[in-house]
């Protein structure tokens, strides 16, 4: 699988000093084919993700199981939602500060909530709060 960064399709809160990296095509591709999937899979309207890019995080379920689903495909998460920061950093792409991620993926690997798709959403705002880095897809 080629390597991309965890769940880069809802990234991102904008900060003023944030950088934005690029995907290659095969990793977009990837994106593409998992998010489609994961929209089939959880039910999530397609405007809750566009407003989770933005930061704006609803507390809804669907989008809660996307996100399970989508790290579940990438491989960073267990299916009891538990975060694997090592398979998250070796997925992330070229332009990604990796030691200032790990620390931060180290936070938010202690990220809990009530079943797996919680805490994998728990996990993704955590991240997405804490970057100054951006993918684009």
């Amino acid at each position: 699988m080629t390597p991309f960064l965890f769940l880069c399709v809802v990234m991102a809160v904008a900060g003023l000093d944030a950088h934005n990296v690029q995907l290659s095509q095969s990793q977009k591709d990837k994106v593409h084919q998992y998010t489609t999937q994961c929209i089939k899979e959880s039910g999530v309207k397609p405007d809750v993700i566009a407003e989770a890019k933005k930061g704006h995080f609803a507390d809804d379920e669907a989008l809660k199981k996307f996100t399970l689903c989508f790290f579940q495909k990438s491989g960073i998460v267990d299916s009891t939602g538990k975060l694997n920061v090592e398979a998250a950093l070796a997925k992330l792409p070229p332009g990604v500060n990796k030691a200032d991620a790990g620390k931060l993926l180290e936070e938010c690997k202690k990220k809990t909530g009530k079943d797996a798709a919680d805490m994998a959403f728990e996990v993704f705002k955590c991240y997405s709060r804490g970057t100054k880095q951006h993918v684009l897809v």
